[in-house]
């Protein structure tokens, strides 16, 4: 009796190859569906973060264009009358180059001065080449490193004060500036009847900056073209589209009467800045669309409706291989305070 107890104890110790081979099965199964959970929560995970991503530079862009833009005219208004002959320096705040179609990415241009202290032209007292001192009434409002724009007529030369360049005549309180020609019309003589110096502020602060998309790259793109003509800089990545629109004031009363795209006879970059200045300056407003796409590709196609932009005038397709990124598209409203500051 005590044998075969043993026996059948014996027998039922262990584990059998059946019960390990479901083990198995079982743990195999607990295996793939965890993966397929963290598949699933990790292609959440980027597709999440990658919308976030092209939202940030979406803002980012704007935030860097609408800074530019809310400078636009700063120093270069109060000038005009003088600047209006100058190719160089024309006082347009802001000037639009349309792209071929929707999807072609605009581009947009900025001008404006830094000066801290004078902004308005004053007159040559002496007649003087661009190699030479320029003698100008009174030191105020300027100093080493300013840049300054002699101007005479169709003639206007961009200059930087040299270091120490500075000297007043203490009985006739003249100033002589002593200075640096950068670009525009050298060796030119400037007389002391008709020519006028406008101060433009320290170089860091001055410019005429130009803003494109690099449409290979994906990037928005900035350059510094005066006082000197500085590299393209990427600032925000992935960025596909910009498009902009003049808002324009054309009874002058303060309020936008129409939006205007870059195109036609007068409003196209190149036509825009041979316009008399009571045509461009119904310029009130500039609007601006950013589109940004996520950096993640997807497997499926996410994206497959089009692109709107401007109270749906404008329509930016997405095709092939482009419907499998999700898009961002973020508008502003920048009014040109200084051209309003400055209207008649």
């Amino acid at each position: 009796m005590k044998r075969r107890e043993r026996t059948s104890d014996w027998m039922q110790r262990g584990v059998g190859l059946i019960e390990v081979m479901i083990s198995i099965v079982i743990a195999m199964l607990l295996v793939l569906v965890i993966y397929q959970i963290y598949e699933i929560s990790e292609g959440q995970k980027r597709t999440i973060t990658g919308g976030s991503d092209a939202q940030q530079n979406a803002s980012y862009g704007l935030y860097v264009l609408g800074r530019d833009l809310a400078m636009a005219g700063n120093g270069i208004a109060s000038a005009e009358s003088s600047l209006d002959g100058c190719a160089l320096l024309r006082p347009i705040p802001v000037i639009i180059t349309a792209g071929a179609s929707a999807n072609a990415p605009d581009a947009i241009t900025v001008l404006y001065g830094g000066s801290s202290t004078l902004s308005t032209p004053v007159q040559f007292k002496q007649t003087a080449t661009t190699a030479q001192p320029y003698l100008v009434p009174g030191p105020v409002g300027f100093v080493p490193n300013d840049v300054i724009a002699a101007v005479q007529g169709a003639n206007c030369t961009l200059s930087t004060i040299d270091a120490g360049g500075v000297a007043v005549n203490a009985v006739t309180g003249f100033a002589t500036l002593t200075h640096t020609p950068v670009t525009g019309d050298l060796g030119v003589t400037y007389n002391a009847v008709n020519a006028s110096l406008i101060n433009l502020g320290q170089a860091a602060a001055m410019g005429r900056v130009a803003y494109t998309v690099d449409t290979t790259g994906h990037a928005l793109r900035t350059q510094k073209q005066l006082p000197n003509n500085d590299p393209v800089n990427p600032v925000v990545s992935d960025v596909v589209n910009l498009k902009a629109q003049y808002g324009l004031d054309t009874d002058n009363d303060g309020i936008i009467d129409a939006w205007q795209p870059a195109t036609g006879g007068v409003w196209s970059a190149a036509n825009l800045p041979n316009q008399l200045p009571a045509e461009w300056k119904k310029i009130r407003a500039v609007r601006v669309a950013i589109v940004t796409r996520s950096p993640q590709y997807e497997k499926d196609t996410v994206t497959t409706a089009s692109l709107w932009m401007f109270d749906n005038t404008v329509e930016m397709t997405v095709l092939g291989d482009d419907q499998h990124y999700r898009y961002k598209v973020l508008e502003t409203v920048v009014p040109l305070r200084n051209a309003l500051w400055n209207a008649p």
